[in-house]
């Protein structure tokens, strides 16, 4: 059912959720963010690409440790398929995959709606404040909720104030 991708641009976007602007409903916060790197997906009987999560290694401060976490984002489900458990599958895909990576930790950006959703996977809310690197070294402050997974036995997020040393994925 879920496959890893070879490619994921644009075109296979606009397969999954059509034509637009802004997709993710995340414009407003007018940050930039990065392409992910690996890429897995889900098609229809027709071969019509329907569900998407892409990954992407992330250097992270927190509280003054740092960390390599894997990114996870880009997740969408084609309309006409939503509700039928294929963001679970993608997800849950990418994660098995960032396993094998020997990755301790996921993390992801999300819209507050989403956040339930996402807790049902097993991710839980960053407390602290998340500052992300912009063009020209400008940093920002994150306004989308930030949330981890672990992905490691015993893996505890540790305390104090985050910092993405990269562009949001």
């Amino acid at each position: 059912m879920v496959e890893r991708l070879a490619q994921y641009g644009r075109a296979e976007q606009d397969e999954i959720l059509g034509p637009g602007d802004d997709p993710y409903g995340v414009a407003y916060t007018g940050l930039t963010f990065r392409p992910k790197e690996i890429h897995f997906g889900v098609r229809a009987a027709d071969g019509r690409l329907v569900a998407h999560t892409g990954l992407l290694p992330l250097p992270l401060t927190v509280g003054g440790t740092d960390l390599a976490v894997m990114g996870v984002g880009g997740v969408c489900v084609a309309p006409d398929r939503r509700h039928g458990g294929l963001a679970q599958a993608v997800v849950g895909a990418a994660l098995d995959h960032a396993r094998t990576l020997g990755h301790r930790y996921a993390l992801l950006f999300c819209r507050p709606p989403l956040a339930a959703f996402y807790r049902g996977l097993g991710f839980r809310e960053v407390a602290e404040g998340v500052t992300v690197e912009q063009p020209e070294g400008r940093l920002a402050e994150m306004p989308l909720r930030t949330m981890w997974a672990p992905l490691a036995a015993g893996a505890g997020w540790p305390e104090g104030p985050v910092r993405l040393r990269s562009l949001p994925m």
